[in-house]
């Protein structure tokens, strides 16, 4: 009887154990996966908040519907009238989807709406302006909207969002906490249960290493340089890419200090920032307006990069988690965009934004404008004689002279073709005539001795600006007076007064 009920008790002893492991590793599993669920919830919510924010923020910011309504005021153009209301109704769209996310910023978006509004209220007046050929300034009086209590608004919002990385971070690390003391638990239950369990033991082990490489191996293969550093700026750990970008081996880890990555002329002022990061628990991207950071190689090199840094402390110690993401390949992309290959010098569209930029202070300071086309003559037999090679070459020393003639002031870029435009600003009739005769006699006299492949000459039209012109017809009155040279016999410079 002592003995059956000794061996119930053991069964029923055996059953609790057996119900309290089950019970754990039930809670356990739930608690993962409740808190994987959550975040991937909470992580959704985020990224459509940011998607509708980012999409608010463009519309409304450069490229948005307020950079084609001030275009068109100051080029009074109705096409980007055009591209205004439907950004417009984007931006508001955007800003209603996110506020359906984010109830607490009504107050800013309602602010946002009204001054977007205001801007959809001024379109009417701005076409009529625009069909009465209004001047710029008159338009931008009437038109004008202040747009300070929006951008308050989107600082508001962007600041709000400035310690979610790191609150993310300590939940996760939380979470993390609640479920290492529950698996403490479970583990204390198997030694009890012994080794039918052990197996289990290993799987779950197995899994959690899994993990770590997996973390591991997204550390190693991001695409992005990754480092962390201690509180003293010396690089602890960094994957292949960080290696690879500023050219040191894994042996070099602990021996280089991220103040050493950076330029001489900004190293103090990089300390002070990492310093300055390191006073609180945060995520955010070091940047300032109008402003790029540079990185620098340890054989030297300079590059631009965008740079963001997690702070974090542990056992008592501030390490910082960077990630740099190397802009040299998007800077030289917008330099070819922007540039002619052949001469180097700027292409037409660059042309056309520094002439408009030269109009706007002429018709804003009162000060001279003189634009000069020079065109090389009979390019076209020099090509069909010596070949394209030999024209490229000349194009080039043509650029050559041009350059050395420039003042910092003055801009110089390739039109297309055989033609060259030179803007001087502040010059008059006399000192732009000047110019280029000087530039026009001096291809003549190089272009007959050895560094030029033929002797040519070229044509040059000057157009003197005023009130009434626009770069389509300061550029047509240099173009009118470059053929009243070819007219003329060539080798020579005109001036269209306008």
């Amino acid at each position: 009887m002592n003995r059956r009920l000794r061996l119930n008790n053991m069964y029923c002893l055996a059953l609790v154990f057996v119900l309290f492991l089950g019970a754990s590793f039930y809670i356990l599993y739930s608690s993962i996966n409740d808190t994987h669920h959550s975040w991937i919830a909470y992580t959704q919510k985020e990224v459509e908040r940011s998607e509708h924010l980012g999409n608010a923020i463009i519309s409304f910011g450069y490229g948005g519907f307020i950079h084609d309504f001030k275009n068109a005021v100051i080029r009074r153009d109705f096409a980007y009238l055009q591209k205004v209301e439907p950004k417009i109704d984007e931006g508001l769209h955007s800003l209603e989807l996110y506020l359906k996310l984010a109830p607490e910023h009504a107050q800013e978006v309602s602010n946002i709406r009204s001054v977007i509004r205001e801007y959809r209220a001024k379109i009417p007046e701005l076409k009529r302006l625009v069909s009465n050929s209004a001047s710029v300034t008159a338009i931008d009086q009437v038109v004008k909207v202040d747009d300070t209590k929006a951008i308050e608004s989107f600082r508001v919002i962007l600041s709000s969002y400035r310690d979610k990385p790191m609150k993310i971070i300590e939940g996760a690390q939380a979470g993390y906490g609640v479920v290492v003391n529950r698996l403490l638990v479970i583990l204390g239950v198997l030694l009890l249960i012994g080794v039918t369990l052990f197996s289990f033991i290993v799987s779950v082990n197995n899994k959690l290493i899994s993990k770590l490489k997996d973390l591991e191996l997204i550390f190693s293969c991001a695409p992005n340089a990754i480092f962390t550093a201690n509180e003293s700026g010396v690089i602890t750990s960094a994957n292949t890419a960080t290696m690879k970008l500023f050219g040191f081996s894994e042996n070099a880890i602990n021996n280089i200090n991220v103040d050493d990555l950076v330029p001489s002329t900004v190293k103090e002022k990089h300390r002070q920032m990492r310093n300055e990061f390191q006073t609180s628990d945060r995520a955010q991207p070091m940047s300032q307006r109008n402003r790029t950071f540079y990185g620098k190689k340890l054989n030297g090199d300079i590059f631009p990069a965008n740079i963001s840094i997690a702070t974090h402390a542990l056992g008592g110690e501030k390490h910082s988690i960077v990630i740099i993401n190397d802009l040299s390949e998007e800077v030289q992309y917008k330099y070819e965009a922007r540039t002619d290959p052949l001469t180097g010098l700027a292409n037409r569209r660059t042309i056309n934004d520094q002439l408009d930029q030269a109009l706007a202070r002429f018709k804003r300071q009162n000060t001279p404008l003189s634009v000069c086309l020079f065109d090389i003559d009979y390019f076209k037999a020099v090509n069909d004689k010596y070949g394209h090679l030999v024209g490229d070459e000349i194009l080039q020393k043509v650029a050559e002279i041009l350059t050395l003639h420039m003042r910092q002031t003055d801009f110089l870029g390739r039109w297309g073709g055989e033609e060259f435009v030179v803007i001087l600003e502040d010059t008059h009739k006399q000192g732009a005539v000047k110019f280029a005769e000087k530039v026009r006699s001096e291809i003549k006299q190089r272009s007959q001795h050895a560094d030029f492949p033929t002797a040519i000459t070229v044509s040059v039209g000057i157009a003197l600006c005023n009130e009434s012109d626009n770069a389509d017809s300061l550029f047509a009155s240099a173009d009118a007076a470059m053929y009243e040279s070819k007219e003329k016999g060539r080798d020579r410079v005109s001036v269209n007064q306008g």
